[in-house]
């Protein structure tokens, strides 16, 4: 009886271990479970905190005492800079920041011909008359004090006289003839060419809401504009400019590259008590084809860009939104996908705030190499810059690849590097198109700082007041950008396209090229903003130094630390 009951216990307690071990196991894998959601949601809080108080400037800076794992000929200092840093010591970079001039320092130049006002402070006739002899004082000299001075805008009435001609001597109906005139943007409204492109600019190139166009427009015009009155001469000023924006898309479609990408813009609905999301599409042209153009939608799904890109034969240059690739997929002996390491980067940038991984550190300062490679062939002609990527961008790229395809199995699924290097191997052979041709962009951010605009007007009006909004806005941001991306002053070109389009037939193509930004401009030369133009080059060429002088620096490190 004992026996049996020792293997009844026995067996009591081997059944009692089964289960505290299979409880064991299921709190392990809930732990594991917790764990992960832990981290993945410490990665989220960091990368929260970055976005409301870090900097928003994307730059990888690596520290002295981050060392590679990895190394290869591309990512190794240059031959000679071991002998070079030790000889050295502490002194300055070969290519320092250039001195500024001190503020202050540069007299200002008043422009030429502008009309001049004389004020005159004579002193008061009892201050006239000397103390002394009680003799009046006569004026020996002039210290005169020059200020620039502005008033506002000053309105005008233009009267559009038609005359009606008739034989005085025949007297009859059908011999009576009138004068015509062209063709106004708004046909029956009492505002002008330069009063529409005036509201456009300020909107969609100034970035200011209707509601203070209205206060803007007092003091000019002396009369208080509604804003239902103003949001009809926006949508008629658009509507004046549909055939020139076609026509910019038209000509961006024809070349051999097409960059594209999207943003969100909120607009109002009457079926909902909350603003719904649309979204504007962006297409910008090659280097022959300097243009810009925007689309709206209310969904981002393929719908937009299907229709747009029907007909597209070429590369289509995108982030790796899955609407992009579909396309390309569907028809890959039209298409072909160019990928954006821009966006690429992005992902591993992000990573940089939540881990401290080696690999990290040894592909940022890859893709470092990489716009490297694309500074020094910046002012090369396409075979050559083609040449240029073969040689020194290709021999970073191949073991990069293979570091990265190694490290992904062993990596947690959520950290945000195993999202960056899953992003980046599943687009690998977009991401490496661009070495093909010499004309392609490493990435889109040519057209990222066209939807810039977009974005500080959106911070300023909000929403759009409703759907049909959209395509208005579209048409307006595809001509006034498309200008400024051609270095030519908004308010006289858009005056004058207005001024003359209206009277153009839709189909005749010849007479629309006229008022396109870059050939409107060579007709009109005195609209060139050089000086903005200047001003973007000298701030181009600092950039250009900075980079060249920090990787200078970088490499110098690299050689101490060796």
């Amino acid at each position: 009886m004992e026996q049996g009951r020792d293997t009844s216990t026995d067996q009591g307690l081997a059944q009692r271990i089964m289960q505290l071990e299979a409880l064991v196991s299921q709190q392990q894998v809930a732990i594991a479970a917790y764990q992960e959601q832990l981290e993945r949601q410490n990665e989220q809080l960091v990368l929260l905190k970055r976005a409301l108080f870090s900097s928003r400037r994307e730059r990888y800076l690596p520290s002295p005492d981050q060392r590679l794992l990895f190394s290869s000929p591309s990512l190794d200092p240059p031959a000679g800079d071991e002998d070079v840093a030790a000889d050295s010591g502490d002194e300055e970079p070969p290519l320092a920041r250039p001195a500024r001039p001190r503020r202050g320092g540069q007299e200002f130049v008043f422009p030429e011909g502008l009309p001049q006002r004389r004020i005159e402070y004579p002193l008061p006739p009892e201050q006239q008359v000397c103390s002394c002899c009680q003799q009046p004082r006569v004026v020996i000299n002039q210290q005169v004090t020059r200020q620039l001075e502005l008033e506002p805008a000053q309105a005008y009435v233009v009267e559009h006289v038609r005359f009606t001609y008739a034989c005085p001597k025949c007297r009859v109906g059908e011999q009576v003839q009138t004068s015509t005139r062209p063709p106004l943007p708004i046909e029956k409204s009492p505002f002008g060419p330069s009063v529409l492109a005036t509201i456009a600019v300020y909107k969609y190139a100034r970035h200011m809401s209707l509601y203070r166009e209205q206060e803007q427009l007092l003091g000019p015009l002396r009369k208080w504009l509604s804003r239902s009155l103003l949001c009809r001469l926006v949508r008629g000023t658009a509507e004046a400019l549909r055939p020139l924006a076609l026509r910019l898309l038209e000509l961006i479609l024809s070349g051999f590259v097409i960059q594209g990408d999207e943003t969100t813009a909120p607009y109002l609905d009457r079926s909902s008590d909350k603003a719904l999301l649309g979204y504007f599409w962006g297409f910008a042209g090659d280097g022959e084809h300097r243009y810009v153009a925007f689309d709206f939608h209310t969904s981002r799904g393929r719908a937009g860009p299907s229709e747009i890109l029907a007909n597209y034969q070429g590369y289509l240059q995108s982030d790796g939104y899955s609407v992009y690739t579909s396309l390309a997929n569907a028809a890959p002996a039209r298409l072909t996908h160019v990928g954006c390491w821009a966006r690429a980067r992005r992902k591993f940038e992000e990573a940089l705030y939540t881990t401290s991984h080696p690999l990290l550190h040894e592909t940022l300062a890859a893709i470092g190499q990489l716009y490297d490679v694309e500074d020094s062939a910046s002012s090369l002609s396409n075979d050559a810059r083609r040449a240029l990527r073969e040689a020194e961008s290709r021999p970073i790229l191949e073991p990069l690849h293979e570091r990265l395809s190694a490290a992904r199995p062993l990596m947690r699924p959520t950290s945000k590097l195993a999202e960056a290097i899953g992003y980046a191997l599943a687009r690998w052979p977009s991401l490496l198109r661009y070495l093909d041709d010499g004309r392609l962009a490493i990435d889109t951010n040519h057209l990222e700082r066209q939807f810039r605009p977009l974005a500080q007007g959106r911070s300023n009006w909000l929403f759009l007041g409703r759907e049909t909004a959209g395509p208005t806005a579209a048409i307006l941001y595809s001509v006034i950008q498309s200008a400024r991306l051609n270095e030519v002053d908004v308010l006289p070109y858009l005056t004058d396209v207005l001024r003359h389009l209206p009277a153009v037939a839709v189909d005749d193509k010849q007479r629309i090229d006229e008022f396109l930004p870059d050939r409107w401009l060579a007709a009109h030369p005195e609209h060139h903003l050089v000086a903005r133009e200047r001003e973007s080059r000298q701030a181009q060429t600092r950039r250009k130094t900075r980079r060249a002088a920090r990787r200078a620096a970088s490499q110098r490190q690299a050689a101490g630390n060796g």
